[in-house]
């Protein structure tokens, strides 16, 4: 690998902060949000220092070691965000520990007070989403998006919260971005440069859980309509089997909201897929935070992998890269792994033993919007 050790700055009121003991950056495919904690000791600042107690508007930017000539402000970025929380202690050493969010957080935290009605029809998940970003981090979509008939927001429910409802609806993910906003995704076709192959450099530890206990035979949706009459729209019922589980275990799922029936059949189809996600996955410790073409770690890329004594062979995609440096493990990342299909992606080229597959993917036999 081309990069090991990371230069790690933090961007205050103009001002760059260097010179971090302890470095954690924690970003998921999975969660809307990006946080980070910094730690360092005897830091030798003092107004810059102080500044980060009033819980102010920072970057995380990082660059390679082999390039640690470039201004901070051009180094890659990792977060855009708020300081959460500061904390000094004095002992024989001062230690001074920083922790925050991406800008998302604050859409996953407050309620849109300014929304009169909380009711949009005829709208696509990204338009109902801008309409309700009163804390301006920002929505995106890599996806096409179709419109939705009618969401009603309830009472007490977060930005996060209305959206991520109707994006489970959808079989789509909330997903933070280095610059705060919120990509509405699925995991797509990009991909990391290179391999991670058991025994060979930059992999440390790979390590493969297979969970059977987070997976049902086959999964049950019950609901009924606002409007109408007849079978389809009085006496809802959909299934959706999983041929991996041998014995009886049924999951029934309630509609969150009015759906038709092939909503209700693409809810329970994601259901499936997701539990396969939280059941099986392979998680490799690497010591770098870029692949071989230098591009950082990026959740719903895809990577091939290679583990002989555990049959696999193939591609997987990112959903977790939880970034660490300092201490005694130095510069290293924890990447975990799951199948493409898992979190909405298309099959991916691969030879691993049938267990690491989830089934049919989002878009295959019914799948479809």
């Amino acid at each position: 690998m081309p990069f090991v050790e990371e230069i790690v700055s933090l961007l205050v009121d103009g001002q760059a902060l260097r010179g971090w003991q302890d470095i954690s950056v924690d970003r998921s495919q999975e969660s809307a949000e990006i946080s980070f904690t910094l730690g360092a000791t005897n830091p030798s600042w003092s107004d810059e220092a102080m500044r980060l107690r009033h819980g102010k508007a920072v970057e995380i930017r990082t660059t390679p070691a082999a390039k640690s000539n470039l201004s901070p402000a051009k180094g890659d970025l990792l977060c855009d965000g708020y300081i959460g929380g500061y904390g000094a202690k004095y002992a024989k050493t001062k230690q001074v520990t920083i922790d925050g969010k991406s800008k998302a957080a604050d859409a996953v935290d407050c309620h849109p007070v300014k929304h009169k009605t909380g009711r949009f029809e005829n709208k696509t998940l990204l338009e109902i989403a801008n309409e309700l970003d009163e804390v301006r981090c920002g929505f995106k979509t890599d996806q096409q998006l179709t419109k939705i008939a009618k969401v009603q927001r309830q009472p007490h429910d977060t930005i996060f919260q209305t959206l991520e409802r109707e994006a489970r609806r959808l079989g789509l993910m909330l997903s933070g971005q280095p610059d705060g906003s919120i990509n509405i995704t699925r995991a797509g076709t990009k991909r990391h440069s290179g391999a991670l192959v058991l025994g060979q450099s930059p992999v440390e530890e790979m390590d493969v859980k297979i969970k059977c206990d987070q997976k049902y035979s086959h999964y049950v949706a019950r609901g009924q309509r606002a409007k109408g009459v007849g079978k389809d729209n009085l006496r809802q019922e959909e299934t959706e089997q999983d041929g991996s589980v041998t014995r009886n275990r049924p999951y029934l799922i309630v509609p969150e909201g009015d759906w038709t029936k092939k909503e209700l059949k693409k809810r329970l189809r994601w259901e499936r897929l997701r539990r396969a996600s939280f059941g099986t996955t392979i998680t490799v410790k690497v010591a770098t935070w870029r692949d071989e073409a230098g591009l950082l770690w990026e959740p719903g890329r895809l990577m091939m992998i290679v583990n002989e004594p555990e049959d696999i062979d193939g591609d997987y995609a990112l959903s977790t890269a939880n970034l660490r440096q300092g201490g005694e493990e130095g510069t290293v990342a924890y990447l975990t792994f799951v199948d493409p299909k898992a979190i909405g992606g298309k099959e991916a080229s691969d030879q691993s033993d049938s267990v690491f597959d989830p089934g049919a993917g989002f878009d295959d036999g019914g799948g479809d919007e």
